[in-house]
């Protein structure tokens, strides 16, 4: 196992991903062949993500959260400017509003290889997240971190909530995403890691593929967190990123032992059922429809 990427990049500095939806401009449904009709090919920035319907942008490694939400504006606009070239258009949430249809996945051998192995619950995942990264100085330091975050991660999903609907109904969660992501293998609550052999156990030598709400990410020299929904605005990705880098530089100084992981279930499923921020809300306020309508501006402001 290679643990040299740690402290290669400055400590507590941010890379910040963000899982973005194409729909044609018109009907605002998810578009069917929309990564491979605009993109096409992955940059360092622009990349595929599972689905025709999504793409990811991803910043370069940035010390604030104000340099993340710079970066990740011009690449919003760059992906909406190239996707209204082809008659789409893009909405930054955590799960369509009105959308009812399966979409057709990328056609590269590994999301293929999902497909077999997954069947009808990879398809289900139609819902988008925020992942944010933050370097850590070295591996002890990085799992000393995972631990102590974990307990924060409920409260950080209550936060960004931002998936109220499903098949184009309310769907009785604030995120109904994380909830979807329990159908993985590797969804959800994260294991336990007391050190680097618990790390490889639980992720089989392949840590690409886990869908856990943090994880070190020794590729990286980064513990990776992706509880969160994905935000619709700009300000709120900044505000989530820079309370994630925040969390993790504190709990670098955690000591005791791991939290309870039936009592984090529990402690996220009432994160998820009952939210706490405001882009939930404001989705259920106004429905379906007219959210869907606006989330394309909102997505740009």
């Amino acid at each position: 196992m290679d643990l040299s990427r740690f402290g290669a990049a400055p400590p507590w500095s941010l890379g910040v991903e963000e899982e973005l939806m194409l729909v044609d401009a018109e009907t605002l449904l998810p578009a069917r062949d929309g990564w491979s009709r605009v993109f096409g090919e992955a940059t360092e920035r622009i990349k595929p993500e599972l689905f025709e319907s999504f793409v990811e942008i991803t910043t370069p490694v940035v010390e604030t959260a104000e340099e993340a939400e710079a970066e990740l504006r011009a690449l919003r606009l760059e992906v909406a400017e190239r996707a209204a070239e082809h008659g789409f258009a893009v909405l930054a949430t955590g799960s369509h509003p009105t959308a009812r249809e399966t979409v057709p996945i990328v056609g590269v051998e590994r999301y293929e290889r999902l497909k077999a192995e997954l069947g009808p619950r990879l398809l289900r995942q139609t819902v988008c997240g925020l992942h944010v990264h933050v370097s850590v100085p070295d591996p002890a330091t990085c799992l000393r971190a995972f631990e102590g975050v974990v307990p924060q991660l409920p409260g950080l999903l209550a936060a960004s909530a931002n998936s109220p609907y499903w098949d184009g109904e309310p769907s009785g969660w604030r995120s109904i995403r994380s909830q979807i992501l329990l159908e993985m293998p590797t969804g959800g609550t994260p294991p336990v890691v007391r050190d680097w052999e618990d790390w490889q156990a639980a992720t089989r030598a392949d840590s690409t593929r886990r869908h856990w709400d943090a994880w070190p990410r020794p590729e990286y020299g980064t513990l990776e967190v992706r509880v969160i929904d994905q935000p619709t605005s700009l300000r709120r990705t900044a505000e989530i990123a820079a309370e994630v880098q925040q969390l993790v530089r504190d709990a670098a100084e955690w000591s005791g032992e791991p939290v309870d992981r039936e009592e984090y279930a529990r402690e996220r499923e009432r994160a998820a059922r009952e939210g706490g921020g405001p882009e939930a809300e404001w989705q259920l306020e106004v429905g379906p429809e007219r959210a869907v309508a606006e989330l394309a501006e909102r997505t740009l402001r």
